[in-house]
């Protein structure tokens, strides 16, 4: 029989890549400004990235006519320590582009609009690990064990664009008032695949557990902002309203293979099931803001609050039978708790062409239980989710050139987290530091972002005081 222990360490310890970077509402930026000031931007923003974080600056600033960002890259590495015994480590490292954002702003019947294209989240990890070394917990069921293999593959892609058109309108010489509406294509899918083979007095035993899911999701997005001006001061709230689901579907893949083993646990179960009933929820947030001038320069404060969700299934998956004395439930529900986040950026004016920017920002993760592939519930399992907390720093600077504005950048995320680990899971909670598996992540962002004033300064509704 296959150790089911070193199965629920495989299938834990796997979870924790699909949530770790997924529940936090301020990993990613969007425009070019705007990313290197961490977003703080609420009460501030100066870019076109006003369309996601205050629509009702769009009567603040210049006609930008376009608006590029899309020249985005990060360096990102993921090292899991300590996980079947000490100093044993799994890494994994990437260099890709990051989601970015593009549009710009016109004038139309005396009114004042803004287009975007942003590419809301990219994530596309895909993780695998070997090992031939046989263990004590192999032996204990397989004392004659003569060779062992265990591989194992995780991959989990997100994909969501939003195409947006914002409307802003002074309501006074103060006071503006501004909506963004978003149509969004999301797509969430992964997969995991297991494999033991054990050769044991010349007979071979051998273990296939491949798990596979996709969900879809068709919607809007709606952002409502103020924005107040007084004595050189801004203050801004932007509220997101809940997600608005118009369609959504998924799909279910199971299959399970074992052989060798004994004549009466050989099993094959394969399960494929298509257009299930599925959803995705978005909570409502709330952000507010402020940009205080500093000489020429400028503070930039921001918080920011989300509501959490109750805990509801994304996709509705049937029971499944693979060999327990009771059907197995398929879960894939999502919970998340609220969240506060705070940050500040500071933009520092060097003289008439050139500027620099810096930040910091928390980030906090939202997930009680993450939706994903690893939650094959049976009786001597129980979850593991693991989500992270980062903080994030910018560094940047505006070079004002004769035909455009070139901003060049970097942004620097990192975090730590240390967890049961799950080859001791039936063991008494209380680990010492030496029986944690510990989880480090690190990112590095470039940003080349490009502004081209299409339009004269005059088109302004309100040039910037």
């Amino acid at each position: 029989m296959i150790n089911k222990r070193l199965l629920q360490f495989l299938i834990s310890f796997l979870s924790l890549f699909s949530c770790a970077q997924q529940g936090n509402y301020k990993f990613n930026n969007y425009g070019n400004r705007s990313i290197l000031l961490g977003g703080n931007v609420t009460g501030s923003v100066s870019d076109i990235g006003l369309t996601y974080y205050n629509p009702a600056r769009l009567t603040e600033i210049e006609n930008t006519g376009f608006e590029f960002n899309a020249k985005a890259y990060q360096l990102s590495s993921l090292k899991v320590s300590n996980l079947f015994v000490e100093e044993s480590n799994i890494s994994s490292t990437n260099f890709d582009g990051v989601p970015s954002m593009a549009g710009g702003t016109f004038n139309l019947f005396g009114t004042r609009f803004a287009y975007s294209f942003i590419s809301k989240s990219r994530a596309d990890n895909n993780l695998s690990y070997n090992s031939d070394i046989i263990r004590d917990q192999i032996l204990d069921i397989y004392p004659n064990t003569q060779a062992y293999r265990v591989t194992t593959n995780v991959r989990t892609r997100v994909k969501d664009d939003w195409f947006g058109l914002t409307w802003a309108k002074k309501m006074n010489q103060n006071f503006s008032l501004g909506i963004s509406l978003f149509g969004s294509r999301y797509e969430y899918n992964g997969g995991s695949n297991v494999n033991h083979t054990i050769q044991s007095n010349e007979n071979v035993a051998f273990y296939q557990n491949t798990v596979g899911f996709s969900q879809k999701s068709y919607g809007l997005f709606m952002k409502v902002g103020a924005n107040y001006h007084v004595a050189k001061i801004d203050f801004g709230v932007n509220i997101n309203l809940p997600y608005i689901e118009l369609h959504s579907n998924g799909d279910f893949d199971y299959n399970k293979v074992i052989s060798g083993a004994t004549n009466e646990i050989n099993q094959f179960y394969n399960y494929n099931y298509e257009n299930l009933l599925a959803q995705r929820q978005e909570p409502l947030g709330i952000s507010i803001g402020t940009g205080i001038p500093v000489g020429k320069g400028k503070l930039h404060l921001n918080l920011d609050y989300v509501n959490g969700l109750l805990i509801y299934d994304r996709l509705i998956i049937p029971n499944i039978e693979i060999g327990n004395s009771t059907s197995t439930e398929v879960l894939f529900k999502e919970e998340r708790r609220d969240v506060v986040n705070f940050g500040a950026g500071i933009e520092i004016y060097i003289n008439e062409r050139f500027k620099s920017f810096a930040s910091f920002t928390t980030d906090y993760n939202a997930f009680i239980s993450n939706a994903n592939i690893f939650d094959l519930s049976t009786e001597d399992s129980r979850e593991i989710n693991i989500g992270e907390n980062f903080i994030h720093y910018s560094l940047g600077i505006d070079l004002k050139l004769n035909f455009a504005s070139v901003i060049l950048g970097t942004t620097y995320t990192n975090s730590t987290a240390k967890f049961v680990n799950p080859v001791d899971l039936n063991q008494s909670e209380t680990n010492n530091s030496n029986q944690l598996a510990k989880i480090n992540y690190k990112r590095w962002q470039f940003v080349v972002g490009l502004e081209i004033p299409l339009f004269e300064k005059n088109d302004a509704i309100n040039k910037e005081k």
